[in-house]
């Protein structure tokens, strides 16, 4: 990449790695995920470097003065969903600047957060896992939009439980077989979230489900997020972690009606509602 000069590190001079990098990139990025690190090198010059995400899904952005985030995020509802290409420049201080251009569109629009007014920028920021795993590089605070409910959480757990449980009694040493509800009675009765909470008690917070994480007591079978990676992201990112990470509660219903039948499939669906837990997708 051709190098880009300026007397220090700066949103201005983010910006114009930006520009170049999105006039390279342009129609080989669409749907890719990426973070590399910007740095300074001799005579003020800057260059990419790379960045390791370690196992445990925390990221050190080690001699890295900014990061630099490649991504690409839907946006709408129904029919009207639009991929959007994001190349965002993340700063130690907390700025962003950001080149964001809808899929199909000749123009891009350019955004910063220490200069756009009102919610400009914000509406534009990316506020997906990359975008924030860069956010929390910088121990900065994650952007996420709405924050899921426990409730939808809830029912996910307890499916993936009843879902696995279902699956495990499926797939005999005999061959595959139809599983009874009555079988999975202890299953839907086991507490939940590694002992927070369980099938009839009050919900925990998001606040009680960071700090259950970080302290490794989290269970969520093969689904849990590592104590250091909790503890790392805030509650915003762990609660985004989580909702990305887990199964939809429609397809885990759909795995249940495969192992169990319709019977089966009507009656977690009857006690997810009776609870509360039930939220569509």
């Amino acid at each position: 990449m051709t190098n880009v000069m300026d007397a220090a590190l700066s949103p201005e001079r983010a910006m114009d790695v930006l520009l170049q990098l999105e006039a390279q990139l342009q129609g080989i990025v669409d749907g890719q995920r990426a973070i590399v690190g910007l740095h300074t090198v001799v005579d003020g010059h800057v260059e990419l470097i790379d960045v390791d995400l370690s196992d445990d899904g925390t990221l050190d952005p080690g001699d890295a003065e900014a990061l630099i985030v490649v991504t690409s995020e839907d946006v709408g509802d129904g029919d009207d969903v639009l991929t959007v290409t994001q190349l965002m420049c993340v700063l130690p201080d907390g700025t962003e600047v950001g080149i964001s251009r809808a899929e199909g569109s000749d123009q891009a629009r350019m955004w910063r957060t220490d200069q756009d007014a009102g919610d400009a920028a914000q509406e534009l920021r990316p506020h997906d896992v990359a975008a924030n795993t860069a956010r929390r590089a910088f121990g900065l605070a994650s952007a996420i939009g709405t924050r899921p409910s426990v409730a939808g959480l809830m029912g996910r757990a307890w499916l993936v439980a009843v879902a696995g449980e279902a699956l495990r009694r499926f797939d005999s040493p005999d061959g595959v077989r139809d599983v009874e509800v009555e079988e999975l009675a202890t299953a839907a009765e086991q507490p939940l979230l590694g002992g927070l909470a369980d099938a009839d008690g009050p919900l925990p917070t998001w606040e009680q489900l960071h700090a259950h994480a970080a302290a490794g007591r989290l269970e969520l079978g093969p689904f849990t997020v590592r104590p250091a990676h909790a503890a790392w992201l805030d509650v915003d990112g762990l609660a985004q972690v989580l909702d990305t990470t887990l199964p939809s509660a429609e397809d885990l219903l759909e795995q249940l009606q495969v192992t169990t039948g319709d019977s089966g499939m009507a009656w977690a669906l009857a006690w997810l509602l009776d609870r509360g837990w039930h939220e569509r997708g």
